[in-house]
């Protein structure tokens, strides 16, 4: 099964969500004073990359993009990932973890929905200029 609809629109979303993803990482490694070592990177980003590609197939978060679909997408791929990295990581510990999984939740949220108006003012834009040709 393909991840998209394979639309420019769909791509570009696709593209614009794993960067957000990208950049929430790198700011939390810039918070918490993480070297920039690509593989404190890698073994951060690589458990919610794989959910979040893993969750995209069935929630059809590309196909074509949507709201619905990207709701679904944050609730089960970011708690899964982040799990999976607490697993590989060993940290955050105990009580710690909901909180670690709320701040994710909420900024992967606010990465990533600023993308998707970004995504969605280029589409408009694009489709106005091609209307206009």
């Amino acid at each position: 099964m393909r991840l998209t609809d394979g639309t420019t629109r769909a791509r570009l979303t696709l593209a614009v969500d794993l960067l957000a993803l990208a950049a929430f990482v790198l700011a939390g490694m810039r918070s918490h004073r993480s070297s920039g070592a690509f593989e404190v990177f890698a073994r951060t980003a690589g458990p919610v990359l794989v959910a979040w590609l893993a969750c995209a197939v069935p929630f059809r978060t590309y196909r074509p993009p949507g709201h619905r679909s990207l709701i679904w997408t944050i609730l089960v791929a970011v708690p899964v990932g982040v799990l999976a990295r607490t697993a590989i990581v060993g940290s955050p510990q105990g009580w710690r973890i909901l909180t670690f999984l709320g701040v994710a939740l909420l900024f992967l949220s606010l990465f990533l929905g600023t993308g998707r108006v970004i995504v969605s003012l280029v589409s408009r834009r694009s489709e106005r200029l091609h209307e206009a040709a």
